[in-house]
């Protein structure tokens, strides 16, 4: 698609930003209808037995309350067999590419010998790639975020392949975005946008800073600021060789290649036995906190179109910085516009002068020119707010060393 640069009554038109619109939500009752439950031994060598969907019911480790879905742990038995009773969800759909958004309440608290991961996975283990979204162990307290893939693929810290991967970590200053920091802040959304180029992956907390536009129906990352990782591929990683057609997870394991495997590094979990395994088996009343509530996920796809925003510009007819921008499809003619998405309602065919139309509403006059109804700043602001199981069942071996 062809774009052109026009000057709006009011505002400058802008192009080459595209419009997200929702694939799949997954939210509510239909939540975990849309994932599997894994039952298969942890690949990671967890102290953990996956249960089924009957199961995970018949021992309430789920429930769907207010439009929230919430699942945890068995903390109530003493472990056995395999290890301690726990869920594991990957998606029934897969994905290339997207945007993903996860509004989330309430994670696995940061305790010992707990391993909780939000990520995206491909068949055929690392080839494929994975995506880790949110993920730590023991007390850690920030998150760290990490792709894996087979060889030939450096990005970030360097070289992505197999299971150390190539990961980013924020600054301790930014530690309310994961486990107990996050809980205590009601939680954030994060956010990963996966194109050819690069894959961008944001946390916003509850209360500060979260984007209008993260949960409603036309998301515009590009309006977002900085990401908080970013993996940018090029020369040193082609990103649609290395990661393609993955499924989402989330899962909670104990102990295991990392949290296990760090666990004497850990002053605090250490002080509590020598044996990882030994305290998750005999200690349930420590994972009572161990649980995920999801408000909503939503995969987003570009569809395609141009967005149109508008600016307001001034007398030097030049944009301030932070602007944000109408585009409109060149090849929209006069007579047959294209239809915008929102917040700008839609461009629509040619209007008469008795109709009626709303500030920000684009128009088309009746000699042709595109119009726009002027708006005001504050209105513009308060349009806020819309609030294949995969047959790879490798979880990689990987964070063999200390996060520090």
């Amino acid at each position: 698609m062809h774009f052109s640069q026009i000057l709006l009554a009011g505002g400058l038109a802008q192009l080459g930003q595209a419009i997200y619109s929702v694939q799949d939500e997954y939210s509510g009752e239909k939540f975990l209808d849309m994932f599997n439950f894994d039952t298969f031994d942890d690949p990671t060598h967890g102290y953990v037995n996956y249960v089924d969907r009957a199961t995970a019911d018949s021992q309430d480790l789920f429930n769907t309350s207010n439009g929230q879905v919430t699942w945890g742990v068995d903390h109530a038995n003493i472990a056995s067999g395999r290890g301690r009773n726990s869920i594991r969800l990957t998606s029934k759909a897969q994905y290339t590419h997207g945007l993903i958004v996860l509004d989330l309440a309430h994670m696995p608290a940061s305790t010992c010998g707990s391993w909780p991961a939000f990520w995206m996975v491909g068949p055929n283990w690392p080839h494929q790639g994975e995506i880790d979204i949110l993920e730590g162990v023991n007390t850690q307290s920030s998150n760290q975020m990490t792709m894996h893939t087979g060889p030939g693929c450096s990005m970030a810290s360097g070289d992505c392949q197999g299971s150390l991967g190539c990961h980013i970590k924020p600054e301790k200053t930014s530690n309310n975005n994961y486990g107990t920091n996050l809980n205590n802040g009601e939680g954030g959304v994060y956010a990963v946008e996966w194109t050819g180029d690069k894959i961008d992956i944001w946390f916003f907390p509850r209360h500060s800073g979260l984007p209008w536009d993260s949960l409603g129906p036309n998301p515009n990352p590009a309006a977002w600021g900085p990401a908080t990782a970013s993996f940018v591929g090029g020369s040193g990683c082609n990103i649609d060789s290395h990661f393609k057609d993955h499924n989402i997870v989330f899962d909670t394991t104990f102990c295991g290649d990392w949290a296990g495997g760090v666990w004497g590094q850990d002053s605090t979990c250490s002080a509590l036995g020598g044996s990882c395994q030994a305290y998750v088996q005999n200690h349930p009343e420590a994972f009572a906190d161990a649980y995920w509530t999801v408000n909503s996920l939503k995969v987003y796809q570009d569809n395609g179109e141009a967005r149109v925003e508008v600016a307001e510009v001034g007398d030097s007819e030049k944009p301030e910085k932070g602007a944000v921008f109408a585009e409109v499809p060149s090849e929209a003619s006069p007579s047959e516009p294209k239809a915008a998405s929102p917040p700008l309602k839609g461009l629509s065919p040619k209007a008469s002068p008795q109709q009626t139309r709303k500030s920000g509403d684009l128009f088309q006059g009746a000699d042709g020119s595109i119009n726009i109804v002027p708006r005001d700043v504050t209105e513009a602001h308060s349009e806020v707010h819309g609030k294949k199981m995969s047959r790879h069942i490798h979880r990689h071996v990987h964070h063999l060393h200390h996060s520090s």
